[in-house]
């Protein structure tokens, strides 16, 4: 069943239980714009809500002031949330963890009226987002392996240290202008004029011991950035980069070498193409040919010194990583495992269901491509 058809059960089921019209169109205001903002951008449906969908959903501000009342809507969003929920629950798209998870994320009042009084500037949360980006199970497992890393070798750092101290950046770089999007998406930058200036958010970050500001740069490099949001030379994204930063994660964290020939991908047998497209060449060739990856894959991995990306004349490319990097791949595979699970929970109860098999198909080579064939280890 498709969201849309969700979305008309869901209206009957309201009706049904007997919620008044107020109600249920509020209510469907609220899941219908959760999925054409976001979810339709991440390819997720209403029984694989996650917390970053809904984190990305209560992010926008302008649309929560102008569709729901502002702050005194968030209240009744989640309860739009929970009544989803419960209709997700009675009629088995969710079950068991899931409907615990949804539960929990949807019932937390106070979180996102903190979060709504942060993002419009009436609560002053820097010392607590510090707090947060540096001491979080991924941060401070990333603390630990950086203690005896020089970060300033690294590109990506320096030019944020540059950036946010308002260093003149005399080299041409692409990534400078990216980089500046992603520090004014997190406000720890903002554009007045021409002219650019660190945020007291910005400040904080810049002043923090060397491994706890590495460890807080690719914390959020990769998991509170939205790139699907951001805009390139005017071109927005609309890709899920999660999906590149499994990819990356669950090849280095075992290897570290890998060797893709752009030739011999392009003459492998069709009939083949399904054992294929689990080797680890493919998968990352497929990460890589999405739009804009280069930029992604030069910040959060090569500019970070987690890798390093060579082409020889023959169009061959070498990906090499050394101790450093394969122990930060799995500090960041450790991280996806829940996914993992519950992506694996989804696709079972898809089978045990006998819903459309050309859909769990496709499910099924998604999740290969993405974590590769031996998800039994976790």
């Amino acid at each position: 069943m498709t969201d849309k058809e969700k979305l008309m059960a869901f209206e009957k089921y309201m009706r049904d239980v007997g919620y008044d019209k107020d109600t249920i169109d509020f209510n469907l205001k609220v899941v219908k714009l959760l999925i054409n903002k976001v979810l339709f951008f991440f390819q997720e449906s209403l029984e694989t809500i996650d917390s970053f969908c809904f984190e990305e959903f209560t992010d926008m501000i302008t649309m929560i002031d102008s569709e729901f009342g502002g702050r005194d809507g968030i209240s009744k969003m989640l309860d739009a949330m929970m009544v989803l929920t419960e209709f997700l629950k009675v009629n088995k798209f969710i079950k068991g963890g899931k409907i615990a998870y949804y539960k929990k994320m949807f019932s937390d009042v106070n979180y996102y009226l903190d979060k709504y009084d942060r993002l419009t500037g009436r609560k002053d949360d820097s010392k607590e987002f510090i707090k947060e980006i540096t001491t979080n199970r991924f941060a401070s497992s990333v603390v630990r392996i950086v203690e005896d890393v020089n970060v300033y070798d690294f590109e990506t750092i320096d030019l944020i240290d540059r950036i946010l101290n308002d260093v003149p950046i005399s080299e041409k770089n692409e990534n400078v202008d990216v980089l500046k999007s992603i520090l004014c998406y997190l406000k720890l930058l903002e554009q007045k004029n021409s002219h650019y200036e660190a945020t007291k958010k910005g400040r904080c970050l810049s002043r923090l011991p060397a491994e706890e500001r590495y460890a807080a740069i690719l914390n959020l490099l990769l998991y509170y950035v939205n790139w699907n949001f951001l805009k390139i030379d005017d071109i927005d994204i609309d890709l899920n980069f999660r999906d590149v930063v499994s990819t990356f994660a669950s090849i280095f964290k075992d290897k570290k070498e890998l060797i893709v020939d752009i030739n011999e991908l392009l003459n492998v047998n069709q009939d083949e193409i399904l054992i294929e497209m689990s080797k680890d060449v493919f998968r990352i060739a497929k990460a890589e040919s999405m739009p804009f990856s280069q930029y992604f894959v030069d910040i959060c991995f090569k500019g970070m010194g987690l890798l390093d990306v060579t082409q020889d004349e023959n169009n061959v490319f070498t990906y090499s990583t050394n101790d450093f990097g394969q122990n930060i791949f799995k500090a960041i595979y450790n991280e996806s495992i829940s996914d993992i699970k519950l992506e694996l929970e989804i696709i079972g109860l898809d089978i045990r269901k006998r819903n459309d098999y050309d859909n769990i198909e496709k499910k099924l080579i998604k999740f290969i491509s993405t974590y590769g064939p031996f998800f039994f280890q976790v």
